[in-house]
């Protein structure tokens, strides 16, 4: 086989494989007792488990619903937050919206990812979904959202 056009198929037969990953407690019950045999560790990993089971969407309605009248009242405008954040550097936005749930870096930016609800869009909507708040050169160049 010709040498150059074997690590482009090797990469791509790569990036094909993915690790199954079980969505549904019975399978993981069953694959757990072929695995271990041993009903009590199984039940002990399935209690464990349950929370990575959940997807982020089943994750952030458990979020919301734990959230109190007051505290929805309490969160920021997606405008406020638009308006006020650009040109500030990381420390004040820290300060403003608190550690990100999720840092992630490309290029010369870096993103700052707020997955628990911290805005809305007015007094009476559902908080955003996610605000990510992107610098350049340590200074807030954009804030982006996700409506709910």
């Amino acid at each position: 086989m010709n040498q150059p056009l074997l690590i482009p198929i090797i990469l791509l037969s790569l990036q094909c494989t993915k690790t199954v990953q079980v969505k549904n407690q019975e399978n993981l019950f069953e694959n757990c007792m072929k695995t271990f045999q041993d009903e009590a560790k199984c039940k002990e990993f399935m209690s464990n488990s349950v929370k990575d089971i959940q997807s982020d969407d089943e994750k952030r309605e458990e979020e919301l619903a734990k959230l109190t009248t007051e505290q929805l009242a309490g969160l920021k405008l997606r405008k406020e937050i638009k308006d006020k954040l650009p040109g500030k550097n990381g420390n004040f936005v820290k300060e403003y919206l608190g550690t990100p749930d999720e840092i992630k870096r490309g290029g010369d930016r870096e993103y700052w990812i707020y997955k628990r609800p911290i805005s809305k869009f007015d007094t009476e909507s559902m908080p955003d979904k996610e605000i990510t708040v992107i610098f350049k050169r340590s200074f807030v160049e954009k804030v982006e959202h996700k409506k709910p």
